[in-house]
């Protein structure tokens, strides 16, 4: 399957805002509105209708979700995937699960799982360090959540 490359298409809303979020231009809260309101791509089980979750050793279960098919193709390869809205996919996620968004680009996001079963959200958590402030990164490295 061809997926469309990255520079192809102009970037969702999701990312531009989860650069304000990270920049401090924009509330925490704002990444929650639109990740609600976003398509977003995840990898899908192969044997039964669900999605893909990964435990994070010391850092619990999670779904990668991304925010385009060709981000989604960049880091799986070609792999079965299904396409939501945040709010959709927080509804059919156990408790207890976090999303990791765009997990290999510079303004991916955590969704946190609430500690008494909520939906995982972003707003109101406490935001990774100030982009000035972080180290580079190697090329073909990923953040660590």
């Amino acid at each position: 399957m061809k997926y469309p490359n990255l520079g192809e298409q102009p970037e969702p809303d999701l990312v531009l805002i989860a650069l304000d979020v990270r920049a401090r231009r924009r509330d925490p809260g704002e990444f929650d509105a639109a990740f609600a309101g976003a398509a977003l791509y995840v990898r899908r089980t192969q044997d039964r209708v669900g999605v893909m979750a990964a435990e994070l050793p010391g850092k619990g279960r999670w779904v990668l979700a991304f925010s385009s098919l060709a981000r989604l193709a960049r880091h799986s390869g070609d792999v079965s995937w299904l396409s939501t809205t945040g709010a959709d996919l927080l509804d059919q996620l156990p408790r207890g699960l976090g999303v990791l968004v765009d997990v290999d680009d510079p303004h991916g996001l955590p969704l946190l799982p609430q500690p008494h079963g909520g939906r995982a959200r972003f707003g109101g958590a406490s935001l990774p360090p100030r982009p000035a402030d972080m180290p580079e990164r190697p090329p073909g490295t990923h953040p660590v959540w």
